[in-house]
Formats: C-alpha cells, sequence, structure tokens
C-alpha cells in the first residue's frame, strides 16, 4: 500500500494504529477493533475505488494501480485510509505486468494461464499442465521473480512503521490453488482421487519452487516491521470442503504446515489464513499446525457460524473478517449494512481478537455510500 500524496494529519496518529492490531492480535482489549483495507482478500475493485474517491471528492493525481491482475483490485487511496481511520496496512508486491491482446480481452500470464475479461475480472480459460504426466511436470519451468516487484517492500514498511501504522504482508495464491490453476479445477480434484501421487508431486513442486521463494522475498527486509503474514489456500465450497478432510490431511495439511513453520522461522509476525467457505471440520488441524487467525470468515457457509466459531475456536484463533457477505454489501441499503454489521461485530469482539474488514474484496457495483456505511459502523460498533 503506497502512501503518495497522503494527507498530513496521519502522520500525527503516534502508535495508536499499531496498538489496536497489537492488541487485538494478543487477544487483548484496545479502545477499539482494527479497522483494515486493501488485503489480497479484502481490498477494493478499481470501478468501485474510482467511484468512492469522487462521492468522497477526491480526485487522485494518478491512476489507481492495480495489485492483482485477474481480480481487478488496485491500491486503496491514502485519502480513504484516513477517511476511515483505518488501522492495519498491506505490503504488496507489485503487480506482474501484463501485455493484453489486440482486443484487451485476454493475456496469458508467467505461469501459462490465460486470461479472458469477462463480468469486470478476467477468468482463467487455459491451464499449462492439463492432462499432464509426471514427466510433463518435471520439465515444467515455474515463473521467475523480477527483483522489481518487492525492491520497494523495505522502504515501505519502515514510512508504515515510523508512521504508526499495524502492518501486514499477504503472499501469492496457495497451494491448491495453484496447482490446481495449473492443472484445472476438475481435472486436479480428479487426480486427488484417481493418482494422488501426481496431484501430491505437483502441490510439492508449487511450495518449494515458487511459494516459499515468494514469501523468503517478501520478508527478506519486512520481517522485523509486520505484525500478520497472510497465507491463501480456498479450500470450502458454500455446502463444504472441496475434498474430505482426510484427503486434507494426507496431501496439504504436511505442506501447509512446511510453508507455516518456514514463515514463523523467519518472522514473528502471526500468521492468518485465508480460506473461503465451509472449512469447519479442519479448523482444529489448521490450530494445530500454527494457523494463529482466519479469514474471510464466511458466515453464510455451512457450519460458519459466527458464534459457533467463537465458542469453538476463539481462545486458539483471531479472526479476519467475517462482517458482511458481499450479496449484502452489494444489494442492500445502507441502514441495512449498518444494522448487520453492528450485529457481527459485536460477536466477533467476543474474544478480543478482531481485525474488521469486508468477507471479500469490495466488487465493482458496491456503491460509495455502502462502503461508507460498512466502514463507519466498524469504527462505531467495534469500541470496547
Amino acid at each position: 500500500m503506497m502512501l503518495n500524496d497522503k494527507p498530513t494529519t496521519q502522520t500525527q496518529e503516534n502508535n495508536l494504529h499499531r496498538q489496536r492490531l497489537t492488541a487485538a492480535l494478543d487477544h487483548q482489549i484496545s479502545d477499539r477493533i482494527p479497522l483494515t483495507l486493501g488485503s489480497p482478500s479484502c481490498s477494493i475493485h478499481q470501478q468501485a475505488h474510482s467511484r468512492l474517491l469522487d462521492y468522497l471528492g477526491y480526485r487522485s493525481k494518478n491512476r489507481a494501480v492495480i495489485t492483482d491482475n485477474i481480480l481487478q483490485i488496485v491500491e486503496t487511496d491514502a485519502h480513504i485510509l484516513e477517511y476511515f481511520d483505518i488501522d492495519m496496512l498491506w505490503l504488496l508486491p507489485k503487480a506482474v505486468p501484463v501485455r493484453l491482446d489486440q482486443e484487451n480481452i485476454s493475456f496469458t500470464d508467467p505461469f501459462g494461464r490465460k486470461f479472458i475479461a469477462g463480468g469486470g475480472f478476467f477468468n482463467q480459460v487455459e491451464f499449462p499442465l492439463y492432462d499432464c504426466k509426471q514427466e510433463d511436470l518435471r520439465k515444467y519451468q515455474f515463473p521467475v521473480f523480477p527483483p522489481e516487484r518487492f525492491e520497494h517492500l523495505g522502504d515501505q514498511a519502515q514510512e508504515m512503521y515510523d508512521r504508526g501504522f499495524g502492518i501486514g504482508i499477504d503472499g501469492p495464491w496457495g497451494i491448491y490453488e495453484i496447482s490446481s490453476s495449473l492443472v484445472g479445477t476438475s481435472e486436479y480434484l480428479m487426480n486427488l482421487i484417481l493418482d494422488p501421487n501426481l496431484a501430491r508431486e505437483v502441490a510439492e513442486r508449487v511450495l518449494e519452487n515458487y511459494i516459499i521463494p515468494f514469501y523468503d522475498l517478501l520478508l527478506d527486509e519486512t520481517s522485523s516491521k509486520v505484525q500478520v503474514v497472510g497465507i491463501s489456500d480456498d479450500l470450502g465450497a458454500q455446502s463444504g470442503l472441496l475434498f474430505s478432510p482426510n484427503l486434507y490431511r494426507q496431501i496439504f495439511k504436511p505442506l501447509h504446515k512446511h510453508l507455516i513453520d518456514h514463515i514463523h522461522s523467519k518472522t514473528d509476525a502471526k500468521v492468518y489464513m485465508h480460506s473461503d467457505g465451509s472449512i469447519f471440520p479442519i479448523i482444529p488441524d489448521l490450530i494445530e499446525i500454527g494457523v494463529e487467525g482466519l479469514n474471510p470468515v464466511q458466515y453464510t457457509a455451512k457450519d460458519m457460524d459466527l458464534e459457533k466459531l467463537i465458542n469453538n475456536f476463539g481462545k486458539d484463533l483471531g479472526f479476519f473478517g467475517g462482517v458482511v457477505e458481499n450479496e449484502v454489501l452489494s444489494f442492500k441499503s445502507p441502514q441495512q449494512i449498518r444494522e448487520l454489521t453492528k450485529k457481527n461485530v459485536k460477536i466477533l469482539m467476543k474474544n478480543k481478537a478482531f481485525i474488521f474488514a469486508p468477507i471479500h474484496n469490495i466488487s465493482q457495483e458496491v456503491s460509495p455510500e455502502n462502503i461508507i456505511a460498512l466502514y463507519k459502523a466498524g469504527a462505531e460498533f467495534g469500541r470496547y
């Protein structure tokens, strides 16, 4: 999150922002819950961001920087961060430059995955390891990391720290997510059952050849400043896990543990994991391997009721997100959003370890009035 053209008043905040985050991470009470906006899982679509700036009367001299070419989310303007009194900022590598085709509707990324524009995003249509055999996997070359994607992070971390913000840093897609995007979701899910050795080898190569080197570059110059390190793997759908708990334990759990142990060897920051959907049956496994907080807390999914999560796991986990679903944020009134935010915040505050954010990225159709209602309610009802 760059702070170019930053308002001057925010420089006088001392360490209150960081104190709020520190308290939440330690399951302690501060004056209120910490608010955040800008991670890969709680950012804002470029169109909604532009309309919000217009509504607030700000107009940046530069076009917002896209941080994810596929999702079309952007760095949040500093005026928005100040307006909402955001406490926790995010360090992000620069997005990989992409070259659109002549019609500006598709691109192929460094993995060899092809994406086509549709619905305000880019949707994957080609999978470089579809129908692969082990020899194909062994020949496959993972992307290299251009240094310019990461070289700003050290100075940016220092600036955020000096200005008293809490700091999070977030990495790439997760082990399952990248594996399935290389092979194809249906194909990879079938491999997990029919050819588990191949599925495991894909996941192992993703971890060793891409994800761990990525986190090394993220943390090399930031490890002493960050308080939260985000990892990701969407393991759930609305009605349950994408695969059985036993299959998770056999293939992905050891790899997630290896990643988390590696991160903990480089920093004292807490590790928070993003996983959409219904993941209740494996939450004890995540706690066992070192996950210290969950995002996005998708309470409409099966068994993900907020009270149930707090009662079962509140002493072991922090919660990040969990306020309102996208359908509510997109299509309900500001008053309805305010009331639901009040209800859910009061539940999530009970374990004193709640970081306020929407459940998903703020999508393109969300009105400025609804975004304002969300964050104003969070600040108002999140006081202890």
